[in-house]
């Protein structure tokens, strides 16, 4: 004959006791079981592991505040190009790539077009500046700089801008080049004669047109210890100030 057990449980030990305890039980089983999801099951399958961010919104800023906001979530910014765009100011992104809030591993190189500005301008005012600070302003502006020819000038110091074309104040395609004329300071009186002995003809006739001078009687002279065409002698001595403009005698060497 069988026997029977039965165990017995006060109402009180039950609700003091036995249900918190699996209350407890169950509360730290959800834990341990979000904690695995969260930190080993789901970065194997969706990579939301700390290494992959969402790409910031660039379009509209300026470049380099394009440039820190990659920065701060740990992508970088590169360059592709540049276009003229009529309502995007100059140096501010026009468009990127990878878009906004998609998600890339951290380190990734995110590519903008940067906005070359309006397509039109006007030409600045340049004249009376340096050089060097002329041409940082017309490329800041985003015009181009075409040819530079020096002149001398009665009124502006050298390195100078004396004038430009087109004119300031011109409406022109920035595709345009701003050619500039550069004063070389007062056109000087004389000039030094240069050393043209033991040179080519070729050569002494530049040195000559550099210093401010021209070619006079070129004479020839047999002298078999010497190339053809090598001066042997020059009507104004080395060194010598001479006026401008001043004609130069030289006598080169032939072959019997």
């Amino acid at each position: 004959m069988k026997k029977s057990y039965s165990i017995s449980i006060s109402a009180d030990f039950l609700w003091k006791v036995i249900v918190p305890s699996a209350v407890v039980l169950c509360l730290a089983g959800g834990a341990a079981g979000i904690f695995v999801v969260d930190k080993i099951v789901m970065p194997g399958i969706v990579h939301t592991d700390r290494q992959v961010v969402n790409v910031p919104t660039l379009v509209n800023l300026q470049w380099e505040k394009a440039r820190q906001r990659l920065f701060d979530v740990g992508l970088r910014l590169q360059v592709s190009g540049r276009q003229y765009d009529e309502r995007i100011p100059r140096d501010f992104v026009i468009s990127q790539q990878p878009s906004a809030d998609e998600k890339v591993k951290k380190g990734r190189m995110i590519t903008v077009v940067l906005s070359k500005g309006s397509e039109t301008g006007v030409v600045p005012d340049v004249r009376k500046l340096l050089e060097r600070k002329a041409v940082f302003e017309l490329r800041k502006q985003g015009f181009i700089v075409g040819k530079r020819k020096r002149d001398y000038s009665d009124s502006l110091e050298k390195d100078i801008v004396v004038q430009m074309s087109p004119s300031q104040g011109t409406t022109v395609s920035k595709e345009m080049p701003i050619d500039l004329v550069i004063s070389d300071g007062v056109k000087p009186t004389h000039a030094d004669m240069p050393n043209l002995i033991g040179e080519s003809l070729l050569d002494a006739k530049k040195k000559i047109e550099d210093a401010g001078l021209k070619l006079g009687k070129l004479d020839y002279k047999s002298n078999a210890t010497l190339s053809p065409g090598t001066v042997i002698s020059q009507s104004v001595p080395p060194g010598s100030s001479v006026p401008l403009e001043s004609a130069v005698n030289i006598v080169v060497s032939v072959v019997n």
